[in-house]
C-alpha cells in the first residue's frame, strides 16, 4: 500500500513521540507507586522484560535480543543471571544439541505475577485522572495500535 510522504511523516514522528511520552509516563508513574517504599519495586527494564516475554511466550531461543534491543552476549549474561536465581531454565534442543530453549520456572513465574501486579498499580497511577469515557477511548486506542503492529509483525 502506497502512502504519501506526508502521512508517513507524521507516523514516524507520532511513532516517536508515543514512544517517548509512553516511557515518561510509565517511569513517572512508577515513581509515584514506589515513592512510600510500600512494597516491592521489581526491575522494569530488562530483566523484567525479559521475564513478561518469556512468560507470554512459554519457551524460546535466546533470540530475546531482538525483543530487548540487547547484543546477545548482555542477553546470555542476563540469562545466567535469571538461571542462578531460579528465574528461568535452560532445556536442550532435543534435534540441536547446540541449542537451548529457555523458560521461566515456577519462581519465575511468580516473579512475573509480581510485576504485573506492580503494573496494574502503575497503571492505576497513570489514568487515576482520567474520566470513564476517556479510559475507554485509550483502551481502544490501545487495542487498535496493538492489532495493527501484529499485523505488521507478520508482514515484514
Amino acid at each position: 500500500m502506497e502512502i504519501v510522504d506526508s502521512p508517513k511523516k507524521e507516523l514516524a514522528e507520532l511513532k516517536l513521540e508515543y514512544d517517548i511520552l509512553s516511557h515518561k509516563v510509565l517511569y513517572d508513574a512508577i515513581e509515584k507507586v514506589f515513592e512510600d517504599n510500600s512494597g516491592p519495586l521489581p526491575n522494569l527494564k530488562n530483566r523484567g522484560h525479559a521475564i513478561l516475554i518469556l512468560g507470554r511466550e512459554k519457551e524460546m531461543m535466546p533470540s530475546l535480543a531482538k525483543f530487548l534491543n540487547l547484543k546477545k552476549s548482555s542477553v546470555t549474561s542476563m540469562i545466567d543471571s535469571l538461571e542462578k536465581e531460579g528465574l528461568v531454565k535452560r532445556t536442550s534442543d532435543p534435534t540441536d544439541r547446540r541449542k537451548a530453549w529457555i523458560s521461566l520456572t515456577s519462581s519465575g513465574y511468580k516473579y512475573m505475577e509480581v510485576i504485573e501486579d506492580c503494573m496494574e498499580k502503575i497503571v492505576d497511577v497513570m489514568i487515576k485522572d482520567l474520566e470513564d469515557e476517556e479510559v475507554e477511548k485509550m483502551l481502544e486506542s490501545m487495542r487498535s495500535v496493538v492489532n495493527l503492529e501484529r499485523k505488521i509483525l507478520k508482514s515484514i
